[in-house]
């Protein structure tokens, strides 16, 4: 990443104040965070960015600047931002956003696992892209579709590893296919933004079987059968990119007049797909870690096994709802799956605890065996802040 430190507010369409600007080599970040964790997060979205120019060689940016990208320390800061934009963010954990006065990717920092602000900056980071080089009026089920799709990709070294599936995304496409309750294709792919947005205010339970039906889609097209339409569906993109409407493009990339086909063989597909471990296991070490944060942070005694640590947070009725397109997620402490991984093959093994890498900050915890092995870690903030993150290696 290049620095060229605090550029002024002329590079800035709209600059909260006391931000300071800096370049990485695809994005212009505004931001009130320490320059360490800035070259950090630079870094990252350059690798990520370098990965969508990768996917999509086909397509040219149809704007010259480097990226906007607006990194806040608090999450108050982030919402009155986006207010004074006229965008009610109260409830989002970032957001792509276009207005008259101002346009970028979005979101706060506090005191959230960076693995998790990655998370959301490769989702929202999907759209700015798409927005830049596809097209700004890409159907929303795909462009939905492959920014979950590269928000659950990790990196290990410099390398993104894409292609991981999540298991809560795949069950509710299994259960909504065998009560009949999926969204037909043909539908789904023809469906507009503002019919989208209605549904996900009046009916979320719908609005989740929305997303996840997109990314199970988008997942198919990508990998299914040994990557057979993977061609066809970066037709697709180009006929949408040219103006094509979403059904004919789909009809015409992929060489067919009816859509049945590919929704029956989608649909064999999404009943037998089954979740990586690699994803499971780190959704259980994210809520592992929002539980050692609250012992060490209440004071209390920090257990030295996962057994000990189990019956503390059984006995206390610990829960970590997480709330993400339209799906609201409960995970409690006396659902044991949530202490032990899945290994390939089907065998689970209890998550291995290791001591603190020093006095101040909790223990390790790691899933050994995995490819890449997901590992729980600790650091405090310039603010003295006790951060977790969920490592690869």
């Amino acid at each position: 990443m290049i620095l060229t430190g605090f550029l002024g507010t002329a590079t800035a369409i709209a600059q909260p104040a006391g931000f300071e600007t800096y370049r990485s080599r695809h994005y212009v970040i505004h931001t009130d965070l320490p320059r360490d964790e800035v070259i950090e997060y630079g870094r990252h979205m350059d690798a990520v960015f370098v990965e969508f120019q990768r996917r999509f060689d086909g397509f040219r940016s149809r704007r010259s600047d480097r990226m906007p990208l607006y990194l806040f320390a608090h999450q108050q800061q982030y919402i009155d931002f986006l207010d004074n934009l006229g965008i009610d963010a109260t409830n989002s954990g970032g957001m792509f956003f276009v207005r008259p006065r101002a346009s970028g990717l979005a979101t706060w920092i506090d005191d959230q696992a960076t693995s998790r602000v990655y998370r959301v900056l490769q989702h929202e980071g999907f759209h700015q892209f798409a927005w830049a080089y596809i097209g700004e009026d890409l159907p929303v089920w795909v462009n939905e579709g492959l920014a979950q799709y590269f928000e659950d990709a990790i990196f290990t070294g410099k390398r993104m590893r894409t292609g991981l599936a999540d298991a809560r995304r795949i069950d509710l496409v299994r259960d909504a296919l065998e009560t009949e309750r999926a969204v037909d294709l043909e539908e789904i792919i023809s469906m507009s933004g503002r019919t989208w947005s209605d549904t996900l205010a009046a009916d979320p339970q719908r609005s989740s079987l929305l997303y996840a039906q997109s990314w199970s889609l988008v997942y198919y097209l990508i990998h299914g059968r040994d990557g057979r339409y993977r061609n066809a569906f970066q037709r697709y993109l180009v006929l949408i990119s040219d103006g094509q409407r979403s059904a004919r493009a789909m009809r015409e990339a992929f060489g067919v007049e009816s859509l049945a086909g590919i929704e029956r063989l989608w649909s064999e597909h999404a009943r037998d797909h089954e979740p990586d471990p690699i994803t499971s296991a780190a959704e259980r070490l994210d809520f592992l870690g929002v539980a050692l944060r609250y012992l060490h942070q209440n004071d209390e005694p920090i257990p030295g096994t996962l057994d000990a640590l189990r019956e503390m947070l059984v006995a206390r009725s610990f829960t970590v709802t997480r709330v993400s397109h339209g799906l609201t997620v409960r995970l409690a402490a006396d659902d044991p799956d949530l202490f032990v991984f899945d290994r390939p093959g089907g065998h689970t093994a209890p998550f291995r605890m290791l001591a603190p890498a020093r006095g101040d900050l909790p223990p390790r915890i790691e899933a050994p065996g995995l490819d890449p092995e997901p590992h729980l870690a600790w650091h405090r903030d310039d603010a003295g802040q006790l951060i977790y993150e969920i490592e690869y290696r």
